[in-house]
């Protein structure tokens, strides 16, 4: 770069001239003032430049040789750790070992202290819980075994403990439901057996299912049986298996069930609840409340159970029976954001108020009930048992009744037909069955009504013409 002699603008020698004034450069002229100011700036800002880089070239080098510090540490470390885990791994196995020894010496003592050991210093082996849970439970301390599994569970979430202290937990609660008591009774039943105690806790155990039988021929009926447990292997809960057994309380039901059939524990006037093993595939309980695994399916409620139910929202089908005989059951209603079902005062309804499902049994209300005119439809044996109505008034919005609906009702009981001169051809042909009610039909009609008493509902459809109007 160079200045012009003239008028001191700098600019490149190449061009000859100076492009602001026209000036002829000429070659080897002293620098001027403005030129030496600009190339000194130049080299200024060169030497910053290469101090930058010197700096820069260092701190990298610095924060290399961090890494690298870091990475051989790490690495001495896990050495350290490896060689120690090993150290322990061995360990404990051979306190597992000597346990296993002790055991089959029966020398449990010594064996539950070599499994303490081997979890204090592995407290994360699974099988030194499992072990000491099985010396514990060979002394006959089964509540020592359910502590030592749910130790481990907590300190792991294996799931395998999981199930192991549940089973525990069911065993334990039969041996303790048995204290005391002697053997009154033996015997079998589809290929199980079962013990009754004097207690009236019984004991089924056995591999496969307990069969369906006829609702008349419960074999438990007649033994006065309190608490069932049902041990793993039992399969299956026949239809009617334990229904109106008078003396159940409770059914303990294991992880083995895949099926229980209909009915299975209806009108048993003192059942106050179901329980079923968590790890159940197929079936749950809360609060003693028969379900589906998901919840999404009501399939039994407990007869004994006073007061009120509030429907889960998960719920999306209520089984025809799943009330029926509870005759302590009070008031229904529904948790908020069901997508299937409504409730008003009490009464169980599907969404909208299009179909009535329950109606509680010891509903607290007036003698006369009026079925809203927005239901089309009355479920199987939504009135079943319900002696403390008086008079049902049926709307005729109504296109549907279902079998049983009004099964139990007495000669002492009216279920009025309004605006209908005979019953629908739609509704079903059992839907009074086991009734005894008056049915009465509507006496505004221009055809004058009558009463129709009736003992079976045969008679019923002989009496009046079975089709539509």
């Amino acid at each position: 770069m160079v200045s012009c002699s003239k008028c001191n603008n700098v600019f490149d020698e190449s061009f000859g001239v100076c492009p602001k004034c026209g000036t002829v450069y000429v070659k080897d002229a002293a620098p001027t003032p403005a030129v030496q100011q600009y190339m000194a700036f130049q080299n200024e800002g060169q030497l910053r430049e290469k101090a930058a880089g010197k700096k820069s070239s260092k701190g990298k080098l610095i924060a290399l040789m961090i890494v690298l510090c870091a990475v051989i540490i790490g690495a001495v470390l896990t050495i350290i750790l490896v060689v120690a885990g090993s150290k322990n791994s061995e360990a404990v196995r051979e306190q597992i070992s000597l346990g296993e020894k002790y055991m089959s010496d029966e020398d449990y003592d010594e064996a539950i202290i070599a499994f303490e050991k081997a979890i204090e210093i592995d407290p994360n082996n699974v099988d030194a819980y499992k072990k000491l849970a099985e010396a514990y439970k060979a002394v006959g301390n089964d509540t020592e075994a359910v502590r030592a599994l749910r130790r481990g569970y907590e300190r792991t979430g294996n799931g395998e403990l999981k199930a192991m202290m549940d089973e525990y937990s069911l065993q334990l609660g039969a041996d303790n439901a048995i204290k005391g008591a002697t053997v009154s009774e033996t015997g079998e039943v589809g290929g199980l057996t079962y013990t009754v105690y004097s207690n009236g806790v019984t004991i089924i155990e056995g591999n496969g299912g307990l069969p369906d039988t006829d609702k008349n021929s419960v074999i438990w009926k007649n033994k006065k049986v309190t608490e069932i447990y049902l041990k793993e292997g039992v399969s299956e809960i026949g239809r009617y298996a334990f229904r109106d057994c008078d003396t159940i309380t409770s059914v303990h039901i294991p992880r083995s069930v895949t099926k229980i059939g209909e009915w299975a524990f209806n009108d048993s006037d003192r059942l106050t609840s179901i329980d079923v093993d968590p790890d159940n595939n197929y079936y749950t309980s809360v609060d003693g409340v028969l379900y589906n695994k998901d919840k999404t399916v009501l399939e039994a409620y407990p007869c004994a159970r006073y007061g009120s139910f509030i429907l889960p929202y998960t719920v999306k089908e209520v089984m025809n029976w799943a009330f029926a005989g509870c005759l302590k059951l009070t008031y229904l209603s529904v948790e908020s954001g069901s997508e299937t079902f409504s409730a008003n005062d009490g009464v169980l309804y599907t969404k909208e108020f299009k179909g009535l499902v329950t109606y509680p049994a010891a509903r607290n209300g007036d003698a006369t009930f009026s079925i809203p005119d927005t239901v089309t439809e009355i479920f199987a044996h939504a009135f079943y048992k319900c002696s403390g109505l008086e008079v049902i008034e049926i709307p005729s919005s109504v296109a549907e009744v279902r079998f049983h609906a009004f099964e139990g009702f007495g000669p002492d009981q009216t279920i009025f037909l309004k605006g209908r001169r005979r019953v629908p051809y739609s509704w079903d042909s059992k839907w009074t069955y086991k009734c005894k009610a008056e049915i009465k039909l509507d006496d505004k009609t221009e055809e004058s009504s009558s009463s129709v008493p009736y003992n079976d509902y045969n008679d019923l459809n002989n009496y009046i013409p079975d089709y539509n109007y």
